[in-house]
């Protein structure tokens, strides 16, 4: 029950947060089916990405063991040196289906304007607000692995 409702409430905060960019990319007040379509989208790639997510989190968290032992602290560095980044590329690609023009090579991977990287930064926050109730449902641990995407 707690998976289909971290699930629901990433799918609404994406959904949300993507009919706010294609607003900001197109200036103009877009649909909602549009809006819940890329969301979708933007959910099924965090399935995708879960994998990189946890590899590279198994790795952070079993070298950080030595210099911070074990616990939250280890836990939110790995999940801030990980999620952090691995969102950013989730939310560009997001930003280059949203964009009305081509992006590539700059732009796609640092944004073609402050904007643009707002946006993005946003999204991240979005994505990171949006684990909050995983992990209150897990006692507060932040969990690293797989699930988070």
């Amino acid at each position: 029950m707690v998976a289909l409702l971290y699930l629901g409430v990433k799918f609404l905060a994406y959904s949300a947060w993507l009919y706010y960019g294609l607003l900001r990319f197109h200036g103009r007040r877009p649909g909602l089916g549009a809006a819940a379509a890329f969301g979708l989208i933007r959910l099924l790639m965090g399935f995708f990405f879960g994998v990189l997510i946890y590899l590279a989190s198994s790795w952070v968290v079993t070298n950080l063991s030595a210099g911070l032992g074990f616990g939250f602290a280890r836990n939110l560095v790995a999940y801030l040196l990980v999620y952090v980044p691995v969102r950013w590329v989730e939310w560009s690609i997001m930003a280059a289906f949203l964009s009305p023009r081509p992006v590539g090579g700059f732009g796609l991977v640092f944004g073609d304007d402050p904007g643009d990287r707002a946006w993005r930064a946003g999204g991240i926050l979005i994505s990171c607000l949006a684990d909050i109730p995983l992990i209150v449902s897990l006692g507060g641990v932040i969990p690293t692995g797989r699930f988070l995407c």
